[in-house]
């Protein structure tokens, strides 16, 4: 490959690269958890590899540290790294594995694998008798007759396919979604992510082959499958920016559709209660948005408790009953949705609350992880029928309650 076309190539898909991690980088700021520090990182990781193998960058690397194939070494090492990012990013996929005490067991097990793998390469580079300075991309031929440099590809390629293995079958067992939408969009994710760690199988094969032509021919014939293996090695990137790209996506298209869906209720607690609102920059991620949305409403609600009461819940339910659509609606978020409408009503009429009693929203005991789908749910039955009609009366004249 000539080495003008291979820096173009190669620059263009380490800064593409560079750019999306270092934007997963500043969310991963502002929103805790693993997922999108390992995006971030195996991202940042992948451009270091696109970098030390553009020509000019390679002989740069190598003479800053007066060691000519150093940046050689740095692509093997930068290569195993992401495979084991993507190792670790499957665990949180797995049903049984995503648990924070599942993840350190599986670190502790395999941390020791991935550190003595490259310690062993260091060690065996660093007593390699290397005269000369290999080409880019050509150091696995051009010192194939050089013991250490043998017995570093092959713990390489050893430990790489032990780690592709596992990440692949590990792919295999991931849980999706509840969310059709979103689950399509992680299956397609999974489907990349497994082609991208698969092609680092590919890249092994054809390393190793230009390595046994120029061992038992005894001339560099077969080099060009050392250009192939970098191509296996730029698909593989393109493949993981793919899975990883596509998932950014279709999770942020996801998190400003639920951002919409919400409004409506966001609107009826907290629009009037300005004091509630969190300023959020306008470059912030659209899940930092959705959360504090989320907030916002759950604070809202909790405002309007001495407002509420049960006498709209109950005529949802008894509309339900009398028009035999039980089965046909959310009953209960129907009712907190006839609720919240009737007490905001009365809030914003200046009413008091009703004097006896006190009711806790439907759906308040929901589980803290299925507080964001029943929230949407709760939105969509703000204008529903149903409700409408169990609130005929009661938004108008408050004072109709039977418990007033």
């Amino acid at each position: 490959m000539a080495p003008r076309t291979l820096s173009i190539i190669n620059l263009t898909i380490a800064a593409f690269t560079l750019v999306l991690g270092i934007t997963k980088a500043f969310a991963a700021r502002q929103e805790p958890g693993p997922t999108l520090k390992l995006t971030s990182s195996v991202l940042l990781h992948s451009a270091v590899i696109f970098l030390l193998a553009t020509p000019p960058l390679y002989r740069a690397t190598g003479n800053l540290l007066h060691a000519p194939n150093i940046a050689a070494l740095g692509i093997d090492i930068a290569t195993l790294l992401c495979v084991g990012h993507a190792h670790y990013m499957t665990l949180l996929w797995h049903p049984q594995r995503h648990s924070p005490d599942a993840r350190r067991r599986a670190v502790r097990a395999w941390a020791p694998f991935y550190i003595g793998t490259i310690t062993l390469m260091v060690l065996l580079y660093a007593y390699a008798d290397l005269k000369g300075a290999a080409p880019p991309l050509h150091f696995a031929p051009y010192y194939a007759r050089v013991p250490s440099v043998v017995a570093l590809k092959a713990v390489y390629f050893t430990a790489l396919t032990v780690a592709v293995l596992a990440t692949m079958g590990l792919c295999r067992k991931v849980v999706l979604p509840d969310r059709p939408d979103l689950a399509r969009s992680v299956r397609t994710c999974i489907s990349w992510f497994t082609v991208a760690v698969g092609l680092d199988l590919a890249t092994a094969a054809f390393t190793l082959s230009s390595m046994a032509g120029a061992v038992f021919r005894d001339d560099h014939h077969l080099d060009v499958l050392a250009d192939a293996s970098w191509i296996a090695t730029i698909l593989s990137g393109i493949a993981a920016n793919q899975s990883l790209g596509w998932l950014v996506v279709a999770t942020t298209r996801s998190d400003r559709r639920d951002c919409r869906r919400l409004k409506p209720l966001w609107t009826l607690v907290v629009a009037e209660a300005p004091h509630l609102v969190i300023p959020t920059p306008w470059w912030g991620d659209s899940r930092i948005r959705l959360d504090r949305m989320m907030l916002e409403v759950l604070d809202g609600m909790r405002i309007l408790t001495p407002w509420m009461s049960s006498h709209p819940g109950r005529v949802v339910e008894d509309l339900a009953t009398q028009q035999r659509q039980a089965g046909e609606v959310d009953i209960q978020a129907a009712q907190a949705a006839a609720v919240l409408r009737h007490a905001a009503a009365l809030r914003r009429a200046g009413e008091p609350g009703p004097r006896s009693e006190r009711t806790t929203l439907p759906g308040s005991d929901v589980p803290e992880d299925e507080q964001q789908a029943y929230l949407l749910v709760v939105a969509r039955y703000l204008d529903h029928p149903l409700v409408n009609e169990a609130l005929k009366g009661l938004t108008a004249r408050p004072h109709t309650l039977e418990n007033r």
